[in-house]
C-alpha cells in the first residue's frame, strides 16, 4: 500500500532519492545553482560546493546537470556532463583510468601508464572542445573522497586550455573534510573559480520546502496544509533545517498520519516520529500513547484484511527472475561507463561503450515484483489476457489498441470488444472502467535473437508501465518510443517502454542513450541476445 495514494498524492512527496524537480530553491541554493551554471557555460574551470551531510548537495548536483542539459539561445556550445559518483580510488593511475572511462575514451590500453592516459584525455578534450565545439563538464560527487595526490591530477587537467577557455570544466560537491585538503594545496585552491559553503535551512525556509514538496506531489496543489504551525516547529527542532533529515522525518510523519487516520500533523505527532519524548516525566501518558498506536496498527491491518488490500509490512519482497530474456532487473541502473546486455541464460555481460553524459547511478524508485512461488516454473501456454488497466479521462478504445498492439484494425478491435462486453460505446469509456487486454496470438511476432533495443522502463505490472508510457511519450527531446508487451515460456508476460529502433550494434545503441534527456538516460539499458521463444505484441516495433 502506498501512503501517498491514501493521502491524495500523485507521487511520493518525501522520497529519499535526489529528484531535481523537488529541489527547493532557497536563496542560498538558488544563488549557488546560478553561479555554478554561469561559471560552467563561461568555461571558468574549477568550482567547488562544500556542505555538511544532508544539506542538499546531491539534489543540487542533479539539478545542475539537468539545467546544463537544456539548450541555450545563440551559438553557445552544447554542454556534455559526465558524473563521477565515487572518486575513492587506490591511486593516481586508477584515478586517470576512471576519468577516461567516464568520459567514454575507448582506446585506453591495459598497459598504458599515467602519462599516456592523461595524453589521451587531453587529446579527447581538445577534439571535443575545439574541433566539435563542445563544453565538457566533469561533475564529482562525494569529493571529500578524492585522494590527496589525485587532487594534483585535477590541477593538471585545468592546464588543458586554449587562449580563451579551459577544455575541462570541473564541479566538485564535497563534505567539509575537503577544506583541509584544499588548504594544504595552495596551487589548487588558487585555481578555484567559485567556492560555496551550503548551510542548513532556516525555519521559514524549512516550512517553505515542506510546502513546496507537498504542492508538487499533491493531486490538488492548493490543498490545505498537512502540518500545523506547531508541527512545523517540531520538524525544525528535530532536524535543525538539514534537508535530508527533514525529508526523512516528514516521510515518517505521513506514514503515522495514515496509520492514525489524521488529516494534519501536530506537534505531538511529529515528536512521536522523531524519537524524542512528547511529555517529560509521565510514564502513564507514554504507555497510553503506545497502546493507542498499537490499536491503530491492528485496526489498519484488519481494514486491509477485510478490504482485500495487500499487506506488505514485514513481508520479504523478491525481485523477479528474468534471466534469459534480455530484460533487466526492474531496479537496475546504468553505470557511467557501461551498458548492460543480458544474454540467453547467461550472466549479464558488461559491454564497454561510451558513457552517456547523463548516465547517473540514481536510486530510481521502481516497483519490485513478488517472485512467483516456483521461480523455475515454465509458462507452457500464453495466457488469455495480458492484464487489466483502468480507463483515465480522455482515453479511447482506438488509443489503447494502437498503444498496446500497434494497430486498431477491425480484427483486434473485435477481439478486444469480445473480451470487454461492458463497453457499449467504443468511442467513449467512462473514467475508472477496468478493461481486459487479450493476449491475441494472431497479433504476436517472434523477436529475433540478434535484436538490440534500448529499454527505458519495464515491469510485470501492465497498468504501471502503460501510465508511465503516456507520461514519457510527450517529453521534449524524446525520440519515438513504444509500449511493448513481451512473452516467453520461462517468464510469462512482461511489459516495457523501448526506443522504436533496432540498433545495428551496442555502440550505436549507446550513442542513442547519450542523446536522451537526463531523466531517461539515467536508467536506460541496452538489451540483446534474446531467448528464441520470446514474442512481442506491438507490430510497430522496428526491425522485427
Amino acid at each position: 500500500m502506498e501512503y501517498f495514494n491514501l493521502l491524495e498524492f500523485k507521487k511520493e512527496p518525501f522520497s529519499n532519492s535526489p529528484e531535481p524537480e523537488f529541489l527547493f530553491a532557497a536563496p542560498q541554493h538558488n544563488i549557488c545553482l546560478q553561479r555554478l551554471e554561469l561559471a560552467v557555460r563561461l568555461r571558468r574551470g574549477l568550482n567547488i560546493v562544500i556542505g555538511a551531510v544532508g544539506t542538499g548537495k546531491t539534489t543540487l548536483c542533479r539539478k545542475l546537470i539537468q539545467n546544463l542539459a537544456l539548450p541555450v539561445a545563440g551559438d553557445a556550445p552544447a554542454v556534455e556532463t559526465f558524473l563521477l559518483l565515487d572518486p575513492a580510488v587506490a591511486g593516481r593511475l586508477d584515478f586517470v583510468r576512471t576519468v577516461a572511462s567516464i568520459l567514454g575514451i575507448l582506446d585506453i590500453l591495459e598497459d598504458d601508464n599515467e602519462w599516456q592516459i592523461k595524453e589521451k584525455i587531453k587529446n579527447f578534450l581538445f577534439e571535443q572542445g575545439v574541433q566539435e565545439q563542445k563544453n565538457i563538464v566533469l561533475v564529482i560527487d562525494e569529493g571529500q573522497k578524492i585522494p590527496d595526490d589525485c587532487l594534483e591530477i585535477l590541477r593538471e587537467f585545468l592546464n588543458y586550455e586554449t587562449n580563451s577557455f579551459k577544455l575541462l570544466q570541473i564541479v566538485i560537491f564535497a563534505q567539509p573534510e575537503l577544506r583541509k585538503n584544499l588548504a594544504a594545496r595552495a596551487n589548487l585552491l588558487d585555481r578555484v573559480n567559485y567556492l560555496y559553503h551550503l548551510k542548513p535551512l532556516s525555519f521559514m525556509q524549512t516550512k517553505a520546502m515542506i510546502a513546496h514538496r507537498i504542492s508538487l506531489a499533491s493531486i490538488e496543489p492548493d490543498r490545505r496544509p498537512l502540518f500545523t504551525m506547531s508541527g512545523m516547529v517540531a520538524v525544525y527542532l528535530a532536524t535543525r533545517g538539514y534537508p535530508r533529515k527533514v525529508v526523512s522525518l516528514c516521510h515518517q510523519v505521513l506514514i503515522m498520519m495514515m496509520i492514525r487516520g489524521k488529516s494534519k500533523a501536530s506537534w505531538f505527532l511529529v515528536r512521536s516520529c522523531s524519537g524524542k519524548p512528547v511529555v517529560h516525566g509521565s510514564r502513564r501518558i507514554s504507555w497510553a500513547a503506545l497502546g493507542l498506536l498499537t490499536l491503530a496498527v491492528v485496526a489498519f491491518f484488519v481494514v486491509q484484511y477485510w478490504t482485500g488490500l495487500p499487506v506488505n509490512v514485514g513481508q520479504k519482497k523478491h525481485r523477479p527472475v528474468l534471466s534469459g530474456i534480455g530484460v533487466p532487473n526492474p531496479s537496475a541502473t546504468i553505470a557511467p561507463a557501461q551498458l548492460n546486455s543480458v544474454g540467453n541464460n547467461k550472466q549479464t555481460d558488461n559491454i564497454q561503450v561510451p558513457a552517456p553524459p547523463a548516465a547517473i547511478e540514481l536510486s530510481k524508485k521502481t516497483e519490485t515484483i513478488p517472485e512467483a512461488a516456483n521461480a523455475s516454473a515454465v509458462h507452457e501456454k500464453m495466457p488469455e489476457y495480458l492484464g487489466a488497466i483502468s480507463i483515465k479521462k480522455g482515453m479511447t478504445v482506438w488509443q489503447v489498441l494502437a498503444t498496446v498492439y500497434g494497430n486498431n484494425g477491425q480484427e483486434i478491435t473485435q477481439k478486444f470488444l469480445e473480451a470487454n462486453p461492458q463497453i457499449k460505446n467504443r468511442d467513449f469509456m467512462l473514467p475508472g472502467t477496468v478493461i481486459q487486454l487479450p493476449a491475441e496470438q494472431g497479433n504476436t511476432r517472434p523477436l529475433k535473437p540478434e535484436t538490440i533495443l534500448v529499454l527505458l522502463e519495464n515491469s510485470k505490472n501492465l497498468e504501471n508501465i502503460y501510465d508511465s508510457f503516456l507520461e514519457k511519450k510527450n517529453l521534449d527531446g524524446v525520440p519515438e518510443i513504444l509500449f511493448v508487451p513481451f512473452w516467453n515460456q520461462r517468464d510469462g508476460s512482461y511489459f516495457a517502454i523501448v526506443l522504436n529502433q533496432n540498433f545495428k550494434s551496442l555502440e550505436e545503441a549507446g550513442k542513442a542513450v547519450r542523446r536522451l534527456p537526463l531523466e531517461l538516460a539515467a536508467s536506460a539499458q541496452v538489451l540483446s541476445q534474446w531467448s528464441g521463444d520470446t514474442v512481442f505484441f506491438n507490430t510497430r516495433l522496428a526491425g522485427n
